[in-house]
């Protein structure tokens, strides 16, 4: 597996089509999603209901969503790992970097980031959304947002990006993801660190392919 894991990483990704699948949510497969349209990669987005993924689920290698299907010359690899298939693209892609520094600043924040989402999924998972706000702040995400702020790199009005480089990397785009996510579900306490919003809109006005598909893609509670 691994020698064959390995000849599909060297392949050319432009020539391949990847299938993303999930369950129809942002969650844990959009950075995907948005990894995939700002390397413009050729990609589906196969969303599945609980029972058409039942049935899936016994003919698949790791049997957990999201999975990842890439097909090139005949050949189907699947990726299960989300996070870990995001890095394996944004190193072809030039959205991670080489550099050892850049590289830990990258992982700090999406780190961060995921300890605000996770703060968010787990109450909605418990169905008490309608008490998400006051559950939000006592599980100190408010601090973690401002702490990610902190992270930045800061350059006069470029106030935008985590690594020296001052350009998109992947987690730039979890940050239009964790920002999307708190926005329509924890929108007072999201007004409160209003850096975040900036930051938002600078990554998309860089990457506007992804700006197009946050447009367009299908509408999901989270």
């Amino acid at each position: 597996n691994a020698e064959y894991m390995g000849e599909s990483l060297s392949m050319p990704f432009p020539l391949a089509n990847f299938e993303v699948f999930s369950l129809n949510e942002r969650r844990n497969t959009e950075l995907v999603r948005l990894l995939l349209v700002a390397s413009e990669l050729q990609w589906e987005d196969k969303r599945l209901t609980k029972e058409q993924w039942e049935q899936m689920k016994p003919f698949t290698k790791d049997r957990c969503l999201p999975m990842v299907k890439e097909h090139w010359m005949g050949k189907t690899i699947e990726y299960s790992q989300a996070l870990a298939f995001c890095r394996a693209i944004a190193e072809f892609s030039n959205f991670y970097s080489t550099n050892q520094w850049d590289a830990y600043l990258i992982e700090r924040a999406i780190e961060q980031m995921r300890d605000v989402l996770k703060i968010i999924h787990n109450v909605y998972d418990q169905n008490q959304m309608k008490d998400v706000e006051k559950i939000f702040t006592a599980k100190c995400g408010l601090e973690l947002m401002k702490n990610l702020v902190k992270f930045v790199e800061l350059d006069g009005k470029d106030q935008c990006f985590f690594t020296m480089g001052k350009r998109v990397t992947l987690a730039e785009l979890m940050l239009t993801h964790m920002c999307d996510t708190l926005r329509c579900t924890v929108p007072t306490v999201y007004k409160q660190v209003p850096e975040l919003e900036v930051m938002y809109h600078v990554i998309l006005k860089k990457v506007p392919k992804v700006a197009e598909w946050i447009r367009t893609r299908p509408h999901t509670d989270i």
